[in-house]
């Protein structure tokens, strides 16, 4: 008897119960995976977001710092080129000036002006006078803008310069009715690259009457490129332009809008930036 009951406690499980566990454990590490997997994805897409919000801010901080910094009537965009590019000439310095060559015996031959903050490198910069539209800025004719030659500091005259150039005319036609000049520097370009869906900043070039195409600027000076951001997917075909220029009127100053469509590479989640910048400076 006692046998008999010792066999039947020793018996395991039977073939269908352990079909049944493995297939609830099967169920629930199914479930335990989902969840898992689930969390990761919505970190990763957090990540994803904070990286493309971290880079647009960037970008869209960098650019307004340097359109604030510009030159006076000089910010422009080519329509035919769908405005890719902004362009600008960077402030190097200013002040003001107590003597200009003018035309006319008179008028002395020197250009002297109050010391600025910042007088270093300025040789081969751009000395403007009332420079109060584009083809002052970038034409051919020196009429209101000077390549600087030389920087003297006047003695025994405290705070006070002489700049020498060699442009001809050797003269500025008109006065600043402030008495204002800007000394600014060679001109930078912030273009969207639409086939590599990038933003990027050239400089290291020269004035020129007729603003280069982002395809100019990225055949002839990509060794001065910097891309500043990626994942724009601007669509210019239906009028996304990134850039849109609005002169100056007797109400406000000059006005750039920016407008960017950031788009991450794992996911079609745009993210739109559309910023103003107010151009402060006045000619």
């Amino acid at each position: 008897m006692c046998r008999s009951q010792n066999i039947g406690l020793a018996r395991g499980y039977t073939l269908v119960e352990l079909i049944i566990v493995m297939v609830l454990l099967g169920i629930v590490s199914t479930f335990i995976f989902t969840y898992i997997n689930f969390g990761v994805r919505i970190y990763g897409d957090a990540t994803g977001r904070e990286q493309l919000v971290s880079q647009s801010r960037f970008a869209v901080e960098r650019l307004t710092r340097e359109l604030r910094n510009a030159l006076p009537r000089s910010i422009r965009v080519q329509a035919t080129d769908l405005q890719r590019c902004v362009e600008f000439v960077p402030i190097v310095t200013s002040s003001r000036y107590l003597q200009i060559a003018k035309p006319g015996p008179t008028s002395g031959s020197d250009f002297i002006a109050v010391m600025p903050h910042d007088t270093q490198a300025l040789e081969n910069q751009y000395l403007f006078v009332y420079a109060t539209n584009i083809n002052f800025i970038y034409g051919t004719q020196p009429l209101r803008r000077k390549t600087i030659d030389s920087v003297t500091e006047n003695s025994p005259e405290d705070g006070l310069i002489t700049f020498s150039y060699s442009n001809s005319p050797s003269f500025f036609p008109t006065d600043s009715p402030v008495r204002r000049f800007y000394v600014g520097g060679s001109p930078v370009s912030w273009c969207y690259n639409m086939a590599n869906n990038t933003l990027e900043r050239y400089q290291g070039y020269g004035l020129t009457p007729t603003q280069y195409t982002q395809a100019q600027l990225q055949a002839s000076f990509a060794s001065n490129r910097e891309i500043m951001a990626v994942d724009i997917g601007n669509d210019l075909a239906n009028d996304e332009l990134p850039f849109r220029v609005f002169e100056a009127t007797l109400r406000r100053n000059s006005l750039v809008q920016i407008d960017l469509r950031f788009r991450r590479s794992a996911a079609n989640e745009p993210l739109q930036i559309s910023h103003e910048v107010h151009i402060p400076n006045v000619p």
